[in-house]
């Protein structure tokens, strides 16, 4: 499992030998007793949150599923397994055990009587009666076991991944698949209909459908026309909701499955976190020359049951699954250092991993990677409504009380239309670096916003989560520090070779993949990936259940390197020299950043957001240890011959960075004259 609790009988090894919690103790207290001396200590849970995050201590994670054949005896370690380790047809079996068990898990274990359990799987049965895929006999043992097994886990849906390979029975729809995609296509037909339909209609529009594919089709291939019964039951397995929209329109069916009402908010701190993107309404300048750069996007998320804020990344890169996975990254981590680095006055108390994060249908959030982190996190995710902010107001009035808390009070505020900015010059009077604007921003969350009263909490964030904390409630955390960086990392596939992985066009090798390679027999191994540090890759090894840590080759080049940086810069290198090669990278990285450091003297409004995200594309904040939330920008590079005009006009001209993701084509001018520098939507490397 990967969200643990400091409770009793929790194992960890810290200190090179193995603890178990005894008691809880007041006061944020824990009684622990060494498990190979027999000596009792009592330590502030603090010291060992902090010893979890600096790699010291790991806590012992035992799971039938992720256990491997090469694990050292007597230790419980493990190395995490993602969901795309297992085949897709086991884990669709766990989401369905998992939706089974769902409401049952929110009653006291002496509510699951064997009535309960009973009436539960006539639900399912009447919900699901021919569930897509495998489906698995229900009865009460087999959803104790279910229970038992995701309890004693944590909330993890690995434990309710079948030991076995094969599963369910020949309980799946008979019609043909070309049968079943005619027969739909004439269900949404009929629904774009004013007019009603019946199943009688639609069966003759079927069967003249039918008889016309027949033709094209040889005897032997001919499809069958289905029963009105089987129409019926393909009518009732497509959504009602859609369906209805379709008959009579959106406004229709959202009156018709609405339900207005003041939400129920959760008591215990972390049961339900709300993250999204904004703006800020403020002017940034550059560190350096001090000349407007543009306004940063922030991502920020927030408790809803204390109203405390559990985390923000600001910054120049636009929505993206990096910036959420920078978001998640220090809400969960612990902010010891907040008054060391931004001169608070209080502690940034909040962390833990949510056990609902509620987000939009953004692309950065549908994605499948933070889908899987989510999932082995012991996170529900949930996606609103589209058009519809209302699910998420929390943080949707945090964005309107940080502009007029912070951003609108300090100078090169754009404030949130051109009525109220009036005749102020908002790039004329920008004063605020990135790092000072982090800063006000921190002060204000901690300082202001967490100790004074809120609304709708009818008290102060900071002393409800100081609450929650003296009733005894433990945050829950990630098994270990590399755990939670490889959960959060991207997804791909690569064929490991005698020299090593190659991986948007760098190497990376290590003696441990020698192994690996010849188990896997030329077939594709899969490897995580932090967006923003190419610096190393995470190789999973199927037969051992863990991970390999392999470095890049060219260290000096990645250092801090993030992926979008490197495609330009692979763009670039391929007008210097052919084939691409780590020289040419490096000569290429180098005039950049002196086009880069040319056009911050004369940068045009539309440049300024392009060279801002160039400028801060150092290490980023998950992967720097003891570091503050911004990266630290980019090292200057050493000065060669001053690039053409062309190159510097075109780097001007390049629109502000709006993507939402990583996967994008940079075009950087042509070697004889100045060309504009635009960005393809669609993915793949340049």
């Amino acid at each position: 499992m990967s969200a643990q609790r400091l409770l009793m009988g929790t194992q960890f090894y810290w200190r090179d030998r193995l603890y178990e919690v005894q008691r809880l103790l007041p006061a944020g207290q824990v009684s622990v007793e060494c498990l190979f001396t027999g000596v009792v200590e009592t330590l502030e849970t603090q010291t060992l949150v902090a010893a979890l995050f600096s790699g010291e201590m790991q806590f012992v994670v035992e799971h039938r599923a992720v256990q491997g054949r090469g694990a050292e005896p007597g230790k419980g370690r493990r190395q995490p397994l993602d969901l795309t380790d297992y085949p897709e047809h086991l884990v669709a079996m766990a989401r369905y055990r998992l939706e089974v068990i769902q409401p049952l898990l929110a009653l006291a274990s002496s509510q699951r009587t064997r009535q309960v359990i009973q009436n539960r799987i006539q639900e399912v049965r009447a919900k699901h009666a021919r569930p897509s895929g495998r489906r698995a006999p229900l009865s009460r043992a087999s959803i104790s076991r279910w229970i038992r097994a995701y309890e004693q886990s944590g909330g993890d849906l690995r434990a309710l991944i079948p030991a076995y390979d094969r599963c369910g029975g020949p309980d799946q729809s008979r019609l043909a698949p070309e049968l079943v995609n005619l027969v739909n296509a004439m269900i949404r037909e009929a629904d774009a209909r004013p007019e009603k339909v019946t199943v009688t209609d639609l069966r003759y529009w079927v069967a003249a459908q039918v008889e016309e594919e027949n033709k094209l089709r040889p005897a032997t291939e001919h499809l069958h026309l289905p029963s009105e019964a089987a129409i019926a039951r393909r009518m009732a397995a497509l959504d009602l909701a859609e369906r209805l929209r379709l008959k009579r329109g959106k406004r229709a069916a959202q009156r018709e499955f609405t339900q207005s009402g003041q939400m129920d908010y959760p008591r215990l701190p972390l049961a339900r976190v709300e993250i999204d993107h904004t703006r800020i309404d403020l002017i940034v300048i550059d560190e350096n020359d001090r000349l407007p750069l543009g306004r940063p996007t922030l991502t920020y998320c927030l408790d809803t049951a204390t109203r405390y804020p559990l985390g923000y990344y600001l910054g120049f890169e636009p929505p993206s699954y990096y910036t959420v996975m920078e978001c998640l990254h220090h809400a969960i981590c612990p902010k010891e250092n907040v008054r060391q680095t931004y001169g608070t006055e209080h502690d940034w108390v909040a962390h833990g991993i949510p056990s609902m994060l509620v987000v939009d249908n953004g692309k950065e959030f549908i994605r499948q990677d933070l889908t899987d982190a989510c999932e082995l996190l012991g996170i529900v995710l949930q996606q609103c409504p589209l058009m519809s902010p209302e699910f998420k107001a929390g943080v949707e009035r945090q964005f309107g009380t940080l502009n007029t808390g912070v951003f609108h009070t300090l100078p090169g505020t754009t404030f949130s239309n051109v009525f109220e900015r009036g005749d102020y010059d908002s790039r004329k009077q920008a004063c605020l670096a990135l790092s000072e604007v982090e800063k006000a921003l921190t002060i204000f969350i901690v300082d202001l916003y967490a100790e004074r009263k809120q609304r709708e909490l009818e008290g102060i964030p900071a002393r409800a989560w100081e609450q929650a904390r003296a009733a005894h409630f433990v945050p829950r955390l990630p098994a270990s520090r590399e755990e939670l960086a490889i959960l959060l990392g991207r997804v791909e596939g690569r064929v490991i070779h005698h020299y090593g992985i190659d991986f948007e066009c760098l190497r990376y090798n290590t003696p441990d993949l020698g192994t690996l390679r010849v188990r896997l027999k030329g077939e594709k191994a899969k490897l995580k990936y932090h967006p923003g540090d190419l610096s190393r890759l995470d190789v999973f090894d199927p037969f051992e259940k863990r991970y390999l840590e392999v470095p890049a080759l060219d260290q000096a080049y990645t250092a801090g390197l993030s992926l979008w940086k490197h495609r330009v810069i692979r763009r670039f290198a391929a007008l210097e020299a052919e084939p691409v090669d780590l020289a040419a990278l490096g000569r290429a990285k180098r005039k950049i950043q002196d086009v880069v450091e040319m056009a911050l003297s004369r940068k045009g409004r539309r440049a300024g957001r392009t060279l801002a995200r160039w400028q801060t594309g150092g290490q980023p904040p998950s992967l720097a240890t003891g570091a503050p939330i911004m990266a630290a920008p980019m090292p200057t590079q050493p000065a060669l011959s001053p690039p053409s005009a062309a190159y510097d006009d075109a780097l001007l001209t390049t629109p502000p960075a709006e993507e939402a993701d990583w996967g994008l084509r940079y075009r950087l001018p042509n070697i004889q004259g100045p060309a504009p520098l635009t960005a393809h939507p669609e993915a793949g490397a340049p």
